[in-house]
Protein backbone atom coordinates (compact mmCIF):
# COMPACT_ATOMS: atom_id res chain seq x y z
CA UNK A 1 0.00 0.00 0.00
CA UNK A 2 1.18 3.36 -0.83
CA UNK A 3 2.46 5.51 1.95
CA UNK A 4 0.02 8.22 2.37
CA UNK A 5 -3.36 6.63 4.06
CA UNK A 6 -5.40 7.58 6.81
CA UNK A 7 -4.39 6.65 10.14
CA UNK A 8 -8.33 4.97 10.47
CA UNK A 9 -6.34 1.75 8.78
CA UNK A 10 -4.19 1.66 12.06
CA UNK A 11 -0.81 0.13 10.34
CA UNK A 12 0.81 -1.28 13.22
CA UNK A 13 4.87 -0.84 12.52
CA UNK A 14 7.50 -2.71 14.48
CA UNK A 15 4.94 -3.23 16.96
CA UNK A 16 5.00 0.53 18.28
CA UNK A 17 4.17 3.09 15.94
CA UNK A 18 -0.04 2.96 14.87
CA UNK A 19 0.30 5.47 12.29
CA UNK A 20 1.18 5.78 8.41
CA UNK A 21 4.74 7.84 8.72
CA UNK A 22 6.04 6.99 5.91
CA UNK A 23 10.10 6.73 7.23
CA UNK A 24 8.43 3.94 9.52
CA UNK A 25 8.51 1.79 6.84
CA UNK A 26 12.17 1.40 7.37
CA UNK A 27 12.05 1.91 10.89
CA UNK A 28 14.62 -0.25 13.45
CA UNK A 29 16.18 -0.25 16.81
CA UNK A 30 19.15 1.01 15.30
CA UNK A 31 23.00 1.62 16.71
CA UNK A 32 23.92 5.15 18.06
CA UNK A 33 27.37 4.32 16.94
CA UNK A 34 26.43 3.92 13.14
CA UNK A 35 27.90 6.15 11.07
CA UNK A 36 26.04 7.19 7.88
CA UNK A 37 28.55 7.76 5.08
CA UNK A 38 26.87 10.72 3.61
CA UNK A 39 26.24 13.79 5.70
CA UNK A 40 22.90 15.78 5.67
CA UNK A 41 22.86 20.19 6.59
CA UNK A 42 20.74 21.19 9.58
CA UNK A 43 17.82 22.17 7.27
CA UNK A 44 17.23 19.67 4.55
CA UNK A 45 14.04 21.45 2.83
CA UNK A 46 12.01 24.33 3.42
CA UNK A 47 8.01 24.35 2.93
CA UNK A 48 6.32 27.42 2.74
CA UNK A 49 8.60 28.85 5.18
CA UNK A 50 8.20 25.60 7.47
CA UNK A 51 12.21 24.07 8.27
CA UNK A 52 12.46 20.50 7.45
CA UNK A 53 15.47 18.76 9.84
CA UNK A 54 18.25 16.90 8.49
CA UNK A 55 18.58 15.48 11.98
CA UNK A 56 14.96 13.20 11.89
CA UNK A 57 16.27 12.81 8.09
CA UNK A 58 19.24 11.26 9.47
CA UNK A 59 17.95 9.17 12.09
CA UNK A 60 15.47 7.28 9.69
CA UNK A 61 18.17 6.80 7.10
CA UNK A 62 20.16 5.33 10.13
CA UNK A 63 17.87 2.44 10.66
CA UNK A 64 17.57 2.11 7.02
CA UNK A 65 20.74 1.52 6.65
CA UNK A 66 21.45 -0.90 9.85
CA UNK A 67 18.48 -3.03 8.80
CA UNK A 68 20.18 -3.69 5.25
CA UNK A 69 23.31 -3.57 7.07
CA UNK A 70 22.09 -6.70 8.96
CA UNK A 71 20.73 -8.21 6.08
CA UNK A 72 24.23 -8.64 4.34
CA UNK A 73 22.95 -5.52 2.07
CA UNK A 74 24.88 -2.30 3.34
CA UNK A 75 23.96 0.80 1.25
CA UNK A 76 26.77 2.71 -0.19
CA UNK A 77 26.72 6.44 -0.13
CA UNK A 78 24.88 6.78 -3.94
CA UNK A 79 22.15 4.20 -2.51
CA UNK A 80 22.29 6.62 1.33
CA UNK A 81 21.70 9.44 -1.26
CA UNK A 82 19.21 8.29 -2.75
CA UNK A 83 17.30 7.13 -0.01
CA UNK A 84 17.53 10.51 1.85
CA UNK A 85 16.13 12.21 -0.95
CA UNK A 86 13.41 9.86 -1.08
CA UNK A 87 12.83 9.93 2.79
CA UNK A 88 12.86 14.06 2.13
CA UNK A 89 10.48 13.64 -0.45
CA UNK A 90 8.07 11.93 1.89
CA UNK A 91 8.51 14.30 4.49
CA UNK A 92 7.78 17.37 2.23
CA UNK A 93 4.59 15.12 1.23
CA UNK A 94 3.62 15.43 5.14
CA UNK A 95 4.49 18.41 5.94
CA UNK A 96 2.13 19.90 3.00
CA UNK A 97 -0.57 17.70 4.63
CA UNK A 98 -0.27 19.10 7.94
CA UNK A 99 0.15 22.98 6.98
CA UNK A 100 -3.38 21.97 4.76
CA UNK A 101 -4.68 20.52 7.60
CA UNK A 102 -3.93 23.73 10.09
CA UNK A 103 -4.80 25.74 7.35
CA UNK A 104 -8.43 24.31 7.34
CA UNK A 105 -9.08 24.12 10.90
CA UNK A 106 -7.96 21.13 11.68
CA UNK A 107 -7.15 21.25 15.51
CA UNK A 108 -5.18 18.44 17.87
CA UNK A 109 -6.69 18.75 21.10
CA UNK A 110 -4.65 16.59 24.03
CA UNK A 111 -7.60 14.15 24.50
CA UNK A 112 -7.06 12.85 20.72
CA UNK A 113 -3.61 12.80 21.89
CA UNK A 114 -3.44 10.99 24.88
CA UNK A 115 -6.53 8.59 23.73
CA UNK A 116 -3.91 7.33 20.41
CA UNK A 117 -1.22 7.34 22.96
CA UNK A 118 -3.48 5.22 25.10
CA UNK A 119 -4.26 2.86 22.52
CA UNK A 120 -0.43 2.22 21.63
CA UNK A 121 0.57 1.73 25.14
CA UNK A 122 -2.01 -0.99 25.37
CA UNK A 123 -0.34 -3.36 23.00
CA UNK A 124 2.44 -3.51 25.41
CA UNK A 125 2.64 -5.46 28.89
CA UNK A 126 3.60 -2.28 30.74
CA UNK A 127 4.44 1.57 30.29
CA UNK A 128 7.59 0.67 30.83
CA UNK A 129 8.06 -1.99 27.99
CA UNK A 130 6.28 0.61 25.82
CA UNK A 131 9.37 3.05 26.36
CA UNK A 132 12.08 0.59 26.56
CA UNK A 133 10.64 0.03 22.44
CA UNK A 134 10.54 3.61 22.08
CA UNK A 135 14.33 4.25 23.58
CA UNK A 136 15.31 0.88 21.57
CA UNK A 137 14.38 2.98 18.61
CA UNK A 138 16.28 6.27 18.94
CA UNK A 139 13.11 8.37 20.50
CA UNK A 140 12.06 10.15 23.33
CA UNK A 141 8.38 10.38 24.56
CA UNK A 142 8.78 14.26 22.68
CA UNK A 143 10.15 13.30 19.88
CA UNK A 144 7.22 10.17 19.74
CA UNK A 145 4.34 12.57 20.56
CA UNK A 146 5.98 15.17 17.76
CA UNK A 147 5.47 12.73 15.02
CA UNK A 148 1.94 11.05 16.55
CA UNK A 149 0.70 14.45 16.25
CA UNK A 150 1.85 14.67 12.35
CA UNK A 151 0.00 11.65 12.03
CA UNK A 152 -3.46 12.75 13.78
CA UNK A 153 -2.97 15.83 11.23
CA UNK A 154 -2.31 13.94 8.68
CA UNK A 155 -5.17 11.51 9.47
CA UNK A 156 -7.62 14.51 9.83
CA UNK A 157 -7.22 16.49 6.82
CA UNK A 158 -7.26 12.37 4.37
CA UNK A 159 -10.74 12.16 6.04
CA UNK A 160 -12.28 15.81 5.54
CA UNK A 161 -10.97 15.88 2.16
CA UNK A 162 -9.83 12.74 0.60
CA UNK A 163 -12.18 9.71 2.15
CA UNK A 164 -15.78 11.74 1.60
CA UNK A 165 -14.93 11.52 -2.22
CA UNK A 166 -13.99 7.62 -2.87
CA UNK A 167 -16.61 5.59 -4.24
CA UNK A 168 -16.24 1.83 -4.46
CA UNK A 169 -19.05 0.63 -7.06
CA UNK A 170 -20.37 -3.35 -6.13
CA UNK A 171 -19.62 -3.99 -10.03
CA UNK A 172 -15.45 -3.02 -8.87
CA UNK A 173 -15.82 -5.25 -5.89
CA UNK A 174 -17.48 -7.92 -7.80
CA UNK A 175 -14.87 -7.58 -10.39
CA UNK A 176 -11.86 -7.88 -7.93
CA UNK A 177 -13.67 -10.85 -6.43
CA UNK A 178 -13.80 -12.73 -9.48
CA UNK A 179 -10.14 -12.11 -10.57
CA UNK A 180 -8.60 -13.27 -7.49
CA UNK A 181 -10.45 -15.87 -6.47
CA UNK A 182 -7.76 -18.14 -5.02
CA UNK A 183 -7.42 -15.24 -2.51
CA UNK A 184 -11.10 -16.64 -1.21
CA UNK A 185 -9.88 -20.95 -1.52
CA UNK A 186 -9.32 -22.15 1.62
CA UNK A 187 -7.53 -25.58 2.59
CA UNK A 188 -9.76 -27.93 4.48
CA UNK A 189 -9.28 -27.45 8.15
CA UNK A 190 -9.46 -29.22 11.54
CA UNK A 191 -9.83 -27.69 15.14
CA UNK A 192 -8.61 -30.20 17.49
CA UNK A 193 -7.33 -30.45 21.55
CA UNK A 194 -4.85 -32.76 23.22
CA UNK A 195 -3.86 -34.01 26.68
CA UNK A 196 -0.42 -34.93 27.13
CA UNK A 197 1.04 -36.93 29.87
CA UNK A 198 4.94 -37.29 29.72
CA UNK A 199 6.90 -40.37 30.73
CA UNK A 200 10.58 -40.57 32.07
CA UNK A 201 12.73 -42.93 30.18
CA UNK A 202 14.76 -44.02 33.13
CA UNK A 203 11.69 -44.94 35.03
CA UNK A 204 11.52 -48.00 32.75
CA UNK A 205 8.88 -50.14 31.23
CA UNK A 206 7.29 -50.19 34.88
CA UNK A 207 7.40 -46.36 35.01
CA UNK A 208 5.54 -46.17 31.00
CA UNK A 209 2.65 -48.36 32.36
CA UNK A 210 2.00 -46.15 35.50
CA UNK A 211 1.17 -43.04 33.41
CA UNK A 212 -0.07 -45.24 30.66
CA UNK A 213 -2.63 -46.92 33.35
CA UNK A 214 -3.45 -43.21 34.48
CA UNK A 215 -4.07 -42.11 30.74
CA UNK A 216 -6.46 -44.66 30.34
CA UNK A 217 -8.55 -43.52 33.72
CA UNK A 218 -8.64 -40.44 31.89
CA UNK A 219 -9.61 -41.68 28.40
CA UNK A 220 -12.65 -43.46 30.38
CA UNK A 221 -13.95 -40.55 31.88
CA UNK A 222 -13.45 -38.48 28.55
CA UNK A 223 -15.80 -41.03 26.59
CA UNK A 224 -18.90 -40.85 29.25
CA UNK A 225 -19.25 -37.50 29.10
CA UNK A 226 -16.13 -35.45 30.95
CA UNK A 227 -15.42 -32.01 29.68
CA UNK A 228 -12.61 -32.53 27.46
CA UNK A 229 -11.42 -29.18 28.19
CA UNK A 230 -11.77 -29.09 31.87
CA UNK A 231 -9.59 -32.96 32.13
CA UNK A 232 -6.69 -30.80 30.01
CA UNK A 233 -6.77 -28.42 32.38
CA UNK A 234 -6.75 -30.28 35.12
CA UNK A 235 -4.02 -33.02 33.96
CA UNK A 236 -2.51 -32.15 30.15
CA UNK A 237 1.40 -31.39 30.56
CA UNK A 238 1.33 -29.49 27.60
CA UNK A 239 1.32 -26.31 27.13
CA UNK A 240 -1.61 -25.66 25.63
CA UNK A 241 -3.36 -27.06 29.18
CA UNK A 242 -4.18 -23.61 30.34
CA UNK A 243 -6.28 -23.35 27.15
CA UNK A 244 -8.19 -26.82 27.22
CA UNK A 245 -5.72 -27.88 25.13
CA UNK A 246 -6.95 -26.08 21.95
CA UNK A 247 -4.30 -26.58 19.02
CA UNK A 248 -6.88 -24.13 17.05
CA UNK A 249 -7.77 -24.74 13.38
CA UNK A 250 -4.37 -26.33 11.14
CA UNK A 251 -4.51 -27.78 7.57
CA UNK A 252 -3.23 -31.50 7.25
CA UNK A 253 0.19 -29.57 6.71
CA UNK A 254 0.83 -27.45 9.01
CA UNK A 255 0.63 -30.60 11.89
CA UNK A 256 2.92 -33.50 12.67
CA UNK A 257 1.33 -36.42 10.75
CA UNK A 258 0.88 -38.00 14.70
CA UNK A 259 -1.44 -35.57 15.34
CA UNK A 260 -2.92 -34.47 11.39
CA UNK A 261 -3.15 -38.19 10.36
CA UNK A 262 -5.95 -38.87 13.13
CA UNK A 263 -7.66 -35.45 13.43
CA UNK A 264 -8.78 -35.96 9.51
CA UNK A 265 -10.20 -39.60 10.10
CA UNK A 266 -12.16 -38.68 13.13
CA UNK A 267 -15.68 -36.55 13.00
CA UNK A 268 -16.25 -33.80 15.15
CA UNK A 269 -16.99 -34.51 19.60
CA UNK A 270 -14.53 -37.90 18.66
CA UNK A 271 -12.14 -38.82 20.70
CA UNK A 272 -9.09 -40.75 19.92
CA UNK A 273 -7.37 -43.33 21.12
CA UNK A 274 -4.18 -43.02 23.68
CA UNK A 275 -0.83 -42.36 21.14
CA UNK A 276 2.43 -42.15 21.82
CA UNK A 277 4.89 -39.56 20.42
CA UNK A 278 8.59 -38.53 21.54
CA UNK A 279 6.59 -36.02 24.10
CA UNK A 280 4.71 -38.53 25.47
CA UNK A 281 1.09 -40.36 25.43
CA UNK A 282 -1.59 -38.28 23.94
CA UNK A 283 -5.12 -38.18 23.09
CA UNK A 284 -6.65 -35.99 20.45
CA UNK A 285 -10.61 -34.69 20.46
CA UNK A 286 -11.56 -32.97 16.67
CA UNK A 287 -14.00 -29.98 17.51
CA UNK A 288 -14.81 -28.66 14.51
CA UNK A 289 -14.00 -28.78 10.87
CA UNK A 290 -13.99 -26.34 8.03
CA UNK A 291 -14.56 -27.96 4.70
CA UNK A 292 -12.21 -26.68 1.61
CA UNK A 293 -13.89 -24.43 -1.00
CA UNK A 294 -14.17 -20.60 -1.81
CA UNK A 295 -15.55 -18.16 0.32
CA UNK A 296 -18.79 -16.67 -0.60
CA UNK A 297 -18.99 -13.39 -2.84
CA UNK A 298 -21.25 -11.84 0.40
CA UNK A 299 -18.93 -12.95 3.09
CA UNK A 300 -16.25 -11.77 1.37
CA UNK A 301 -17.63 -7.90 0.02
CA UNK A 302 -17.05 -5.78 2.77
CA UNK A 303 -13.60 -6.70 3.05
CA UNK A 304 -12.78 -5.92 -0.79
CA UNK A 305 -14.82 -3.07 -0.74
CA UNK A 306 -12.49 -1.97 2.34
CA UNK A 307 -9.32 -2.61 0.16
CA UNK A 308 -9.91 -0.95 -2.36
CA UNK A 309 -11.13 2.14 -0.67
CA UNK A 310 -7.50 2.30 0.93
CA UNK A 311 -6.05 1.61 -2.43
CA UNK A 312 -8.26 4.12 -4.18
CA UNK A 313 -7.54 6.55 -0.81
CA UNK A 314 -3.98 5.86 -1.03
CA UNK A 315 -3.07 7.04 -4.52
CA UNK A 316 -5.97 10.23 -4.19
CA UNK A 317 -3.68 11.14 -1.14
CA UNK A 318 -0.51 10.68 -3.43
CA UNK A 319 -2.01 12.94 -6.17
CA UNK A 320 -3.74 15.13 -3.14
CA UNK A 321 -0.17 15.99 -2.21
CA UNK A 322 1.65 16.69 -6.33
CA UNK A 323 -1.36 19.46 -5.94
CA UNK A 324 -0.46 21.11 -2.69
CA UNK A 325 3.38 20.83 -4.19
CA UNK A 326 2.61 22.85 -7.12
CA UNK A 327 0.75 25.54 -5.29
CA UNK A 328 3.32 25.44 -1.79
CA UNK A 329 6.93 27.33 -2.14
CA UNK A 330 9.46 24.87 -1.91
CA UNK A 331 13.56 24.77 -1.60
CA UNK A 332 15.75 21.72 -0.79
CA UNK A 333 19.38 21.83 0.12
CA UNK A 334 20.41 18.31 -0.61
Amino acid sequence: MARFVSLSLYFVLFGLLISAHPSKVWAHSGHKHDELKIKLPKVVAQVNGHNISGDAISRELKKAAQKYKKRGMPLNADQEKSAAKKLIDDEIGRTLLVLKAKESGINITKEMMEKRIKKVKARFRSDAIFEHKLASRGMTMDQYKAELETDLYMDQIIKKEIEPKIQVPENEIRDYYEKNKNKFTSQEKVRASIILLKFNPSAGKAGEQKVLKKFESILDQLRNGTDFAAMARKFSQDSLASKGGDLGFFTRKQMLPAFSNRAYKMKVGEVSDIFRTGHGFHVLKVTDKKLAGTSPFEAEKEKIKTFLSQKKSSKATQDYIEVLKKQAKIKTYF
